[in-house]
């Protein structure tokens, strides 16, 4: 789709605002490998450094080709860079689902449910302390995902909750309502965090105006490429489309683009390339980073999982002893058996205790680690964002194909001699004709490099944006865990400790 050429010789200095934190990749062979085809162009080869970096198995290293030492982490009198503040303070929730029924036409009401849909409210508590309070359904939050992605093309646009393809089957269940309420209020949390797509007028509408933005035919536009520019933060669609839905035409010139791409043999001279070295060093750096974060997820599972096992047979324990102690109470005959009744309820309630200490401490691991499931469901935007540039290069592409079949047409036509007035009358109006052809696709051309210039631009932005607050995120993650940790394993000390304390004079006795 793209040719991903850079120059052998090209050495990249370390850009200081493009941070990254140094990861241990031991675990990256473990990790399922990226199949968006976008990620991984299988003619496409990186920046020596980026090969470098694959070889090593080091994802992160610095643009001249040199090892990244590890990052220090920063102490209380050390200041940490501070990420991008959003421009607006939303406090949003869904709550409060119902549901509606509609008229079904045809098959609808064959499944059980796909007559009724259910409707969410939305409540957007702002930092002037106004409120608003809307009803939207799961179509509007598709309207506005479609939206977003149309208008802010190149940037990491936070990517919606998938629509269940069983929705009809399972609307009746009060889990999966509960779930499309967290889901969804995650997702609109996550647009409101973004410095660029929380100011769309689109996001402002959803959360606020009452009707809602009107519905958009066809599906999402963003693997269309006649959308253009107009600002320098976002790309909007033209506001008078020839027609409504995806361009399936385009679709099809730009697919004959992406086979000719593959055949040398036919490819026209003027190619247009991705030659940016410094982004596809980064993107190959993004692409380690992902298989990164997919093993640290698998095995943040897996710890939150033994954790939370540990706590469940600690309380069972607890439990055991309380029902032995029950026993011994209800069994003794002297006083030695009712000491023993009580010290060892004692020991039941102070494993009790611990249990219920160690509830608070998987509530933190869970909360804290779940920082890396973030950014592990930011890839899917990033990959969406690089599609956003693909698919544009390849509308150049498509489009600088046609400009060459054209000039070759003209000139043929130039070159070959009329025989009479009304054959050279003939010739001179299609060469008229070729030429206002190519005058306007000449035009949509430099319109789609500026549209292009602009996503590589916002693609750039974003990789700065990212790489800034994913190392203070995994650093704040790291000292919430630790601090979690120490706390609650003071606090299972102290309840140890007061134990021995009660217990002492029972172990004096028995020596």
């Amino acid at each position: 789709m793209m040719a991903a050429e850079s120059p052998a010789t090209v050495n990249h200095p370390a850009d200081q605002h493009l941070e990254t934190l140094a990861l241990d990749s031991s675990s990256a062979a473990s990790a399922a490998a990226s199949t968006d085809p976008l990620l991984h162009p299988p003619p496409s080869p990186s920046p020596p450094s980026a090969r470098a970096a694959a070889a090593n198995g080091d994802p992160f290293v610095e643009e001249n080709g040199e090892d990244e030492s590890p990052p220090i982490l920063p102490t209380p009198d050390s200041p940490v860079v501070s990420r991008e503040p959003s421009p607006l303070s939303y406090q949003i929730t869904v709550t409060d689902p119902k549901k509606h029924d509609e008229a079904a036409t045809g098959a609808a009401g064959v499944i059980p449910g796909s007559g009724s849909y259910f409707s969410y409210l939305v409540t957007t508590r702002t930092a002037d302390g106004s409120e608003f309070r809307v009803r939207r359904r799961f179509r509007d939050v598709v309207t506005l995902a479609d939206r977003l992605a149309a208008t802010h093309r190149g940037l990491f646009v936070p990517a919606r909750p998938d629509k269940s393809i069983v929705e009809g089957q399972v609307m009746q269940r009060h889990e999966f309502v509960n779930q499309r309420c967290v889901a969804v209020q995650r997702y609109l949390c996550r647009i409101a965090a973004h410095p660029t797509v929380a100011r769309s007028d689109d996001f402002r509408t959803f959360l606020t105006d009452p009707s809602g933005i009107p519905t958009s035919e066809g599906e999402s536009p963003r693997f269309n490429p006649s959308i253009t520019a107009a600002s320098p933060t976002a790309v909007t669609t033209p506001t008078t489309p020839t027609k409504g839905g995806r361009d399936f035409f385009g679709m099809f010139k730009d697919l004959k683009q992406t086979v000719a791409n593959g055949l040398m043999a036919v490819r026209p001279p003027p190619v247009e390339e991705e030659t940016d070295a410094k982004f596809l060093f980064h993107k190959a750096k993004l692409e380690q980073l992902e298989q990164q974060l997919a093993a640290t997820s698998q095995q943040a599972e897996a710890f939150a999982k033994a954790h939370e096992d540990f706590r469940t047979t600690t309380a069972h324990l607890g439990m055991t002893f309380v029902k032995l102690a029950k026993f011994e109470k209800d069994q003794s005959t002297c006083s030695s058996h009712r000491t023993r009744a009580i010290n060892i309820n004692n020991f039941a309630n102070a494993v009790v205790k611990v249990s219920r200490s160690q509830t608070k401490l998987d509530a933190e691991i869970v909360k804290h680690l779940d920082t890396i499931h973030k950014y592990l469901e930011t890839m899917t935007s990033v990959h969406n964002a690089f599609t956003d540039r693909s698919n544009a290069l390849l509308h150049i592409q498509s489009l600088s194909s046609d400009l060459f079949a054209l000039h070759n047409r003209v000139a043929k036509l130039e070159s070959v001699s009329s025989r009479g007035i009304d054959q050279e009358r003939t010739r001179y109006q299609k060469v008229e004709e070729l030429k206002e052809t190519i005058r306007t696709s000449e035009d949509a051309k430099s319109h789609a490099r500026k549209e292009y210039e602009l996503i590589k631009e916002n693609n750039m932005n974003e990789i700065k944006r990212f790489n800034k607050e994913i190392r203070q995120d995994l650093v704040e993650m790291m000292k919430g865990f630790v601090t979690s940790q120490v706390e609650q394993s003071d606090n299972i000390a102290s309840i140890w400790a007061k134990l021995a304390e009660d217990t002492k004079g029972y172990a004096e006795r028995r020596s």
